[in-house]
């Protein structure tokens, strides 16, 4: 492959391009986005992300390397590198490369380390245009450029560069890529003879492509998009060896420039500035927030804007925009939201479903009327007044309130009525949409209430007198309802001896008093007898007998049930069976028996008269003896016979065997055979079988106990008893007789069942024959007992045949261990259990942690509130002294103003200067000028440093979000693991998915935890910086209260001054207007003096000379004497003149310090303007 070489600079700088420089930039792309695709323009991503980037290793961070490079011919410099002030001169960090560091500055690596990488994080999706790298000392010979899109989790290598591509990446290809998959190898060329001289590597990703058939659009998406970019260094350079001491081998990079814009899909042409960002701090030059167009929107333009949802989002291309289409919702939408099953029902033509359609609209287009409401006939669908309320009861109707589209009317609910539906129809109440009918029916009791028409709104019926309740089915109090009765009668208790005149709605009893009983608690209570006023007795009754009344209130006399007798009502009466208590009746033939027994008493009473008495007494049986012996013989041989005919007996006696026997036949034979169809009317044919056997049985007693009952020791009662007896007889053999065809039948049905047995038993004998051989070897058990309870048994084990020890594991055998194989059901049901118990114990521990954590949040979010406050409090404080010292700078310089216009005043007393300035020098500041110096600089530095209320609290919001948020995720882990807990069916199954909810609750858990500390952390730093700032400002505060009222008394002092100055002016003015006038008198009496002169000469006269002389003599003295007095009181006003001289400098020099403070201080009430105002737009 070519390399084309430049050079940019006269020391050899050498800048190796990949092949197609003659392809213009990628990024400087279409900017008009109404054609097509646009781009943003291309600008440095590193400047402003100087902390973003880093290098794995850098000279001199833990002390002073020495770097020997080639200096001259063949001679050597060694330089010392030491980075541990990154701020000194020999410091190399790799902060050094960006362009806005100064000449000769540079990134360095240690010495002989391999490989290196440098990389850059970015926060959001960016677009790579050009990587320009600029090296200093000896060139890698071997790196990789990489980008990642999801934050540094994977790298993708964009290029490959090395001296031999072969040796150093074998496999990867050497030639232009054919795809916009492929990477390849590109091969740098020698570096001439000195290694050490400057090359610079440009890589541009989109030319590296220039010949894979694709559209630049879809090659910068492909290819040029990155969230962070890095470079591996993987080979140093090649050296000379010179004599002596050996050159040393590092990387090193002068200038980084990594050159893109923010990643727009081609549907902006520039990117938006942060708008939280002070533009004279933010230095970052391109923002990833895109400025987008074709109605798109997002950090990056990746949606379509929250009414533009019609088409699905899609990037744009040279010749398409693909802007997104505005969803049609008749202006009754704000939102809409993309749907492909509505885009592809629409033939691909639109797929806009609208989200919270106004003005009482609904329908995924907004073009229907809400529920309640109907279309308005004068206006449009487009229009807000699009629909009005509907008079139909949205409760009432079957379509939810709206109006029928061709009448208009209202479709009421079935037992709804009205115009509106708004109203039940008659016997009906409680209209409620939830109901489909409209209305429940009123069901008014028909005995307690007047109407089944009930009130329509709560179903109240018209109660009858005594009746209550909603239906009118309960009676007042103090009545009941007897049973099929319709009226409520009154309970009647009586009042001494009952709780009150309240009883029971359906027995009507009364609550009685302790000694009192009955309905109405007149008579004694229950199980006793007699008078309750004199004292109850105790039935004296057996209680399984009786009825429940147990015993008569008055006799005690015990009521018996039917079919008990007795005085206590303890044994069974007659026709009942001795069983007692149940005592049950006895069979129908005891009855016709025991009537025939009291017909024969009868006849014997009436015979007995007309008998003679028995000879020899009651001992003495006479000649009747061996008559009543041979009547006795005679009887018992017809008892015998009336048993039932041998014959008969042996016939009935062979069929119940046989029966028996094939029953227990037919039993086997069914317990192993599937069921067979049964032969018609074989059921009911033995069912007749078995009727008339029943019958001759009953029979056959019955006759047994008539004879048995019929012995009387009357001879006329026992003949008549044993000719009926004979008569019987008779009748039981013709009946007996009459049944040879019903044994017959039952004689055919056994045959045929026995053909029946003969034809199936065979074939079920060799199936259970088959089937016992089968058991003994199958089916074998043990791999069943393998998976059932985890047996360990290898040998077969059948039903009939299972040696070698037991199939499964004994009671007590040790559960499987966690994380070992568990074989069987019943080891992994255990294991279940046990593992359940743990995740119970740990669900609890988290729930205990998840609300701890709730805990904790709340005091943070109660933290972040409070220091919400401090920074407004501090806000205000700071605004309320900026006031006070605007106020006080104010009044200082207005003081200054008047001190230097007093002391440049001339008209000013001299004295009240001098008063002026002692005070001055005299006056003592609270503080002296270095302290006040030093504590405005402490404010200054702590308006600085004040923490950025506003980023603090911007970044707690989130952070307390994202704590929310993993809270709530922890909670809905510890709910998703208390479902599968909960699931017993899938326990074994979901128990991974159980530890995994667990884990992962636990992890975010942990991490709100950190993120709750961390935030707590940054609170109490911010809480800790405020506290000393307002301490501060207090203390400035009351620096500055005792200089106001020395300012005020210099004020009054030079307002005093300035009065007396303007008094002396007066005086001044009054004292010149006298002294010219004194100076006319004198230049008068001077000529005056001078005409004496001249006459005193003139006159030459002695005598009068005298006088005048002295005169004169007496004025010259007293003038040289006023001249003297004057010149000392001038040297005086000049020696005063050079002492106020002194004090107005001394003053001006203080006026200049002041003046030099008051900038200070408005430096540091700008500053403090700042940060109330950053403070105040944080409140919210």
């Amino acid at each position: 492959m070519d390399v084309k070489k430049s050079v940019v600079k006269s020391h050899c700088n050498l800048t190796f391009l990949p092949p197609f420089t003659a392809l213009a930039a990628a990024s400087q792309a279409q900017t008009d986005c109404s054609r097509g695709a646009c781009y943003p323009p291309s600008n440095n991503l590193l400047l402003g992300r100087a902390d973003q980037l880093r290098a794995s290793s850098t000279c001199g961070l833990t002390g002073s390397e020495v770097y020997c490079t080639p200096y001259q011919l063949r001679r050597m410099k060694c330089c010392p590198c030491d980075s541990r002030n990154p701020n000194g001169p020999l410091a190399h960090t790799i902060q050094e490369v960006l362009p806005t560091s100064g000449p000769d500055r540079w990134w360095q690596s240690r010495k002989d380390v391999s490989p290196v990488t440098l990389q850059l994080d970015l926060d959001n999706l960016f677009q790579l245009d050009n990587l320009v790298l600029s090296f200093k000392g000896p060139r890698p010979s071997a790196l990789v450029i990489e980008r990642t899109l999801d934050g540094g989790r994977t790298w993708k290598p964009a290029l490959y560069l090395a001296t031999d591509c072969q040796r150093t990446f074998p496999g990867i290809p050497t030639t232009t890529p054919r795809t916009l998959e492929d990477t390849y190898c590109y091969t740098l060329p020698p570096t001439e003879a000195n290694p050490y001289q400057d090359h610079t590597i440009e890589f541009s990703p989109l030319r590296q492509y220039a010949y894979v058939p694709a559209t630049k659009s879809q090659k910068i998406e492909d290819v040029s998009g990155l969230t962070g970019l890095r470079v591996r260094l993987t080979e140093l350079g090649e050296v000379p060896r010179l004599p002596g001491r050996a050159l040393s081998r590092f990387f090193g990079l002068k200038e980084m420039r990594v050159m893109g814009s923010c990643m727009c899909h081609g549907h902006a042409n520039r990117c938006l500035p942060e708008a939280y960002n002070n533009p004279l701090f933010n230095t970052i030059q391109v923002n990833p927030q895109c400025d987008c167009q074709h109605n798109t929107a997002g950090v990056n333009c990746e949606r379509c804007a929250d009414l533009y949802n019609d088409l699905p989002w899609r990037r744009a291309e040279e010749a398409d925009t693909h802007t997104c289409k505005r969803c049609e919702c008749n202006n009754h939408a704000q939102h809409c939201h993309f749907d492909q099953a509505v885009y592809e029902a629409s033939g691909r033509r639109s797929g806009g479903v609208c989200e919270g359609c106004m003005h009482h609209t609904a329908g995924p287009r907004c073009d229907q009327c809400a529920p309640g409401y109907q279309p308005n006939p004068r206006s449009r669908m487009d229009r807000p007044d699009a629909c009005i309320r509907c008079i139909c009861s949205a409760e009432g109707t079957v379509n939810g309130g709206r109006c029928d589209d061709s009448t208009g009317l209202c479709r009421c609910k079935a037992y709804v009525e009205g115009p509106r539906c708004d109203h039940c129809k008659r016997g009906y109440y409680s209209l409620s949409g939830s109901n489909p009918l409209g209305c429940t029916k009123c069901s008014c009791s028909p005995d307690g209430s007047e109407s089944d028409v009930c009130d329509p709104l709560t179903g109240q019926c018209p109660c009858r007198p005594h009746f209550h309740g909603q239906t009118c089915d309960v009676c007042s109090k103090g009545y009941w309802k007897p049973f099929l009765s319709e009226h409520c009668k009154p309970c009647g208790c009586d009042s001494t001896r009952s709780h009150g005149d309240t009883c029971d709605q359906v027995t009507g009893q009364c609550q009685c008093r302790p000694g009192f009983g009955g309905r109405t608690c007149t008579s004694c209570p229950e199980n006793s007898y007699g008078d309750p006023l004199v004292g109850c007795q105790p039935c004296r009754c057996d209680f399984d007998g009786t009825l429940p009344e147990v015993c008569d209130e008055q006799t005690g006399a015990c009521l018996c049930r039917p079919g008990v007798i007795g005085s206590r009502c303890d044994s069974c009466g007659r026709g009942h069976c001795d069983s007692f208590p149940a005592c049950e009746t006895c069979p129908s033939c005891f009855f016709t028996l025991d009537a025939q027994r009291r017909n024969l008493s009868v006849a014997l009473e009436r015979l007995s008269p007309v008998l003679p008495s028995r000879p020899g007494g009651d001992t003495d049986i006479g000649k009747f003896g061996p008559r009543i012996r041979a009547l006795e013989a005679s009887l018992k041989l017809i008892q015998d016979s009336i048993v039932l005919p041998p014959p008969i007996v042996k016939q009935i006696d062979d069929a119940l065997s046989r029966l028996d026997t094939l029953g227990e036949q037919v039993d086997k034979v069914n317990d192993g055979l599937p069921p067979l169809e049964r032969t018609p009317g074989l059921d009911s044919e033995l069912d007749k079988l078995k009727a008339l056997l029943d019958g001759l049985t009953v029979l056959y007693k019955a006759k047994k106990g008539a004879m048995e009952n019929s012995i009387s020791p009357n001879n006329t009662g026992a003949f008549s008893a044993i000719k009926n007896a004979y008569d019987k007889s008779e009748d039981a053999a013709d009946k007996v007789d009459a049944s040879g065809d019903t044994v017959k039948e039952s004689a055919d049905v056994r045959e045929e069942t026995m053909d029946l047995r003969d034809r199936v038993q065979p074939a079920n004998t060799n199936n259970l024959n088959k089937l016992n051989e089968n058991m003994a070897s199958r089916p074998d058990l043990t791999p069943v007992a393998k998976e059932v309870c985890g047996s360990v048994r290898t040998e077969p084990c059948t039903p009939l045949r299972c040696d070698g020890g037991a199939l499964c594991p004994p009671e007590g055998t040790p559960t499987c261990e966690k994380g070992k194989k568990c074989v069987g059901a019943l080891p992994l049901s255990k294991r279940a259990k046990a593992d359940s118990k743990d995740v119970k114990d740990r669900l609890d521990k988290l729930s205990a942690k998840v609300t701890e954590a709730a805990e904790k949040l709340q005091e943070t979010q109660d933290s972040t509130n409070q220091v919400r406050e401090s920074a407004e409090k501090l806000s205000n404080n700071l605004k309320n002294t900026r006031d006070e010292l605007e106020d006080d700078l104010k009044d200082t310089r207005d003081v200054v103003k008047q001190l230097k216009d007093f002391l440049s005043d001339p008209s000013s007393n001299l004295t009240q200067i001098q008063e002026v300035s002692d005070w001055i020098l005299k006056a003592k500041l609270p503080l002296n000028l270095a302290s006040l110096k030093r504590k405005l600089e402490e404010l200054k530095n702590l308006a600085a440093n004040l923490p950025d209320s506003l980023a603090v609290l911007k970044e707690a919001e989130p952070q307390l979000d994202t704590a929310r948020k993993l809270l709530q995720e922890a909670k809905d882990a510890r709910d998703t693991a208390l479902g599968v807990k909960a699931d017993v069916d899938g326990l074994l199954a979901g128990l991974g998915s159980v530890e995994g909810s667990l884990s992962d609750a636990e992890d975010k858990l942990q991490n709100t935890m950190e993120l709750i500390d961390n935030l707590n952390n940054d609170l109490t730093k911010a809480k800790d910086q405020l506290t000393p700032a307002e301490k501060d400002l207090d203390d400035v505060s009351e620096l500055m209260k005792p200089m106001k009222p020395q300012l005020d008394e210099l004020k009054a002092r030079l307002k005093n001054g300035t009065q007396q100055a303007q008094d002396a002016q007066e005086n001044a003015d009054k004292a010149e207007k006298e002294a010219a006038a004194a100076n006319e008198d004198v230049l008068s009496l001077e000529k005056q003096l001078d005409l004496l002169k001249d006459q005193a000469a003139a006159s030459g006269s002695g005598g009068e000379a005298g006088p005048v002389g002295d005169r004169l003599a007496k004025l010259q003295q007293d003038a040289g004497a006023l001249a003297n007095t004057t010149e000392d009181m001038m040297k005086s006003l000049e020696g005063k003149a050079d002492s106020l001289r002194g004090l107005q400098d001394q003053i001006l020099q203080k006026s200049t310090k002041l003046e030099g403070l008051d900038d200070e201080v408005k430096d540091i009430l700008s500053k403090l303007r700042k940060k109330a105002h950053d403070l105040l737009t944080c409140q919210g």
